[in-house]
């Protein structure tokens, strides 16, 4: 059998991105530290939640939240769930 420690993390979401992906990162190292393997982030970590902030928080994979994501990860050890909003027509979630 196959033991890990699985964190589901939840984190207070700002209209600033930036502080969004530092906060992400802050709960990746503190779960990481509490020993688990995996994490997973809220559906919208690094923005606010609703249609009117999709379009202007939408990004390009690789961008700016897949790279502070990857290097958390990397970083901690673990895997990382993240979801965001894919700038695409039509916007994916």
């Amino acid at each position: 059998i196959l033991e890990f420690r699985l964190a589901l993390a939840q984190l207070h979401v700002s209209k600033i991105k930036a502080d969004n992906l530092g906060r992400a990162q802050k709960i990746v190292k503190e779960a990481a530290g509490q020993g688990a393997k995996v994490v997973v982030l809220p559906e919208c970590f690094n923005s606010p939640y609703g249609p009117g902030f999709f379009a202007e928080y939408a990004e390009k994979i690789p961008g700016e939240s897949t790279q502070v994501l990857s290097e958390a990860a990397k970083e901690c050890g673990v895997y990382l769930v993240g979801g965001e909003t894919l700038r695409h027509k039509p916007l994916y979630n």
